[in-house]
């Protein structure tokens, strides 16, 4: 027995029940011949388009949309000349009305079991359009001749009630008992013209029930989203075609993005990626399904609002202790471009769920980072006419470049560290160390760029930046604020002088170094492995400074 009145939105289980019941209640061919008679029929027509007798050609109606050899052989649907042909002869039956009664019934059966073509130009998409028009021109003809007889088929009763179904919008009829859960009607659709289970006619229904979503208000839509995935998805008992699915989607991301309220949805964008592709890799897909540039520019923002938090939560080793680079680069999401994420080998080896799907995410911008420790990822920005550069491993250097200095190929598949770290092409090299480092950054980014971050999403950044002050009677030079006044004093000039050559060659060698010695901290040389660069190693090590493996180097 159907289940009638059940509420698609509040239970999809239940509704996805109703609809096997309705499948099931379709039993009957309708008086439909055999497969074998079918092709038998058609080789004929295809060979000798005449002398056919009145069953053969009954036989012909009824595969017009049938394959002659294999699932993927020529229907005579796909002829313009053969599906003429076929109009032309049963032109000469019109007047013959119980005869060309069955042939109309045959046709009908072809046009509802139609395989759709990707290609609305073809010639089958536009023959079956033709066969369409026919069947709805000649429907009330063929309708008063069975009643002048008194002799109403039941089918053809219903297909009059029904006659929305030969039009150029067949089921939008349906959509609110479809989403209401509502399947009397379908069934008797379905049941009395002998629909298959597997016709277009059910996936015309759920388009219908999608559309009128996408025509509610913003609250009723935005309920009725997560069930419209459901089938965009294939998740339900109806499952749509690729082509289908993307046109569905298209529709509801369209919608969304006209929304006065529009928080980021997870489930909307993710199938908006999986269905139509990355909005910024591949904006060529998004023209041509979506077209609607704010449609694509949300869903790219969500994309990279998405991305810079799977770097800074899930790829950077800390994870939440980022929160504060998270936040800060949350707020220059609008002005980010593009992005890429060069991932080191415990990135690239780890199975679990989180990194898989962050793995997934960043198809088609992931690297491979190498000259570095395992577990350090680097995430890469452009910035108008800059490359920015962070690092997973907590205690690295921010670092810009003018783009078209980067020494690192960005179509590479692999990006050396040293590259990425090489101070003599750096545009600047910035620390996150103190309370008001965001300050630091906007200031020197805005210098390079000529801009701020987007003020509306731009977060309150700390109190007074701690100032440097220069050695007097020294003229400025690349380590100035370096090496504090109060340092110099009592560090002989010899060790000094043995200390500003080891920085200097850390800077040929693209590591980078911090003096955090002003607020109480230590002069780390960022060299991760002793193994990267021995001979440094042995002169840091003879300078006294100390070895933090995965960090560096260190000297208070």
């Amino acid at each position: 027995m159907l289940r009638n009145g059940l509420s698609l939105t509040t239970d999809t289980r239940v509704m996805s029940m109703a609809l096997s019941d309705i499948r099931g209640a379709f039993g009957g061919d309708g008086g439909a011949p055999s497969l074998d008679q079918l092709k038998i029929a058609l080789r004929a027509f295809f060979t000798d388009r005449k002398d056919l007798s009145p069953t053969q050609i009954r036989y012909v109606c009824y595969g017009v949309a049938v394959p002659l050899d294999d699932e993927e052989g020529e229907r005579l649907i796909d002829d313009q000349a053969l599906f003429r042909s076929l109009m032309a002869l049963l032109s000469d039956y019109e007047r013959q009305e119980r005869r060309f009664r069955k042939f109309y019934q045959g046709l009908l059966q072809g046009y509802f079991g139609f395989t759709s073509d990707a290609d609305p130009a073809s010639a089958a998409h536009v023959n079956w359009i033709g066969l369409r028009r026919y069947l709805n021109e000649r429907l009330p003809f063929v309708h008063e001749s069975a009643n002048r007889r008194g002799m109403v088929p039941e089918w053809l009763d219903t297909l009059r009630e029904h006659a929305n179904l030969l039009s150029d919008d067949p089921c939008s009829r349906y959509a609110s008992s479809f989403a209401a859960g509502e399947t009397a009607e379908l069934a008797e659709v379905f049941d009395g013209l002998g629909i298959d289970s597997n016709s277009w006619v059910w996936e015309e229904v759920v388009m219908a029930y999608v559309r009128s979503v996408c025509e509610r208000g913003e609250a009723e839509f935005q309920d009725a989203l997560g069930d419209v995935l459901r089938y965009v998805n294939g998740r339900a008992d109806i499952k749509l075609p690729q082509l289908l699915a993307v046109r569905a989607a298209a529709l509801a991301v369209k919608r969304y993005a006209e929304c006065r309220n529009r928080p980021e949805h997870e489930r909307l964008r993710d199938t908006c990626l999986t269905l139509i592709g990355n909005p910024w890799i591949d904006p060529t897909a998004w023209d041509a399904h979506v077209n609607h540039e704010p449609a694509r520019q949300m869903v790219e923002g969500w994309l990279k609002r998405r991305l810079i938090r799977d770097f800074f939560e899930v790829l950077a080793k800390d994870g939440a202790a980022d929160l504060r680079r998270l936040n800060y680069w949350l707020k220059w999401e609008p002005e980010i471009t593009d992005m890429w994420f060069v991932l080191g080998k415990d990135a690239q080896r780890n199975k679990t769920s989180a990194f898989t799907n962050v793995r997934k995410r960043m198809a088609g911008k992931d690297r491979i980072l190498t000259d570095a420790a395992d577990d350090n990822n680097a995430f890469i920005m452009r910035i108008g006419s800059l490359l920015v550069i962070e690092y997973g491993v907590t205690g690295n250097a921010c670092y810009a470049f003018e783009e078209s200095r980067f020494p690192v190929d960005l179509d590479a598949p692999a990006f050396s560290i040293y590259g990425m770290k090489n101070r003599r092409v750096a545009a600047l090299w910035l620390s996150h160390n103190g309370s008001s480092w965001e300050r630091n950054f906007d200031m020197k980014l805005r210098e390079l760029l000529h801009k701020a971050p987007a003020p509306k999403r731009a977060a309150g950044t700390p109190s007074r930046q701690a100032s440097v002050t220069r050695p007097p009677h020294r003229p400025a030079g690349p380590f100035d604020g370096l090496m504090p006044r109060e340092a110099s004093r009592v560090v002989l000039d010899r060790v000094e002088r043995e200390l500003r050559d080891v920085l200097s060659l850390c800077e040929a060698s693209g590591f980078e170094w911090e003096d955090n010695r002003p607020n109480g901290g230590a002069l780390w040389v960022l060299l991760e492995q002793r193994r990267q660069r021995p001979y440094l190693a042995e002169r840091l090590d003879a300078l006294g400074f100390q070895f933090k493996a995965g960090r560096g180097f260190w000297l208070k």
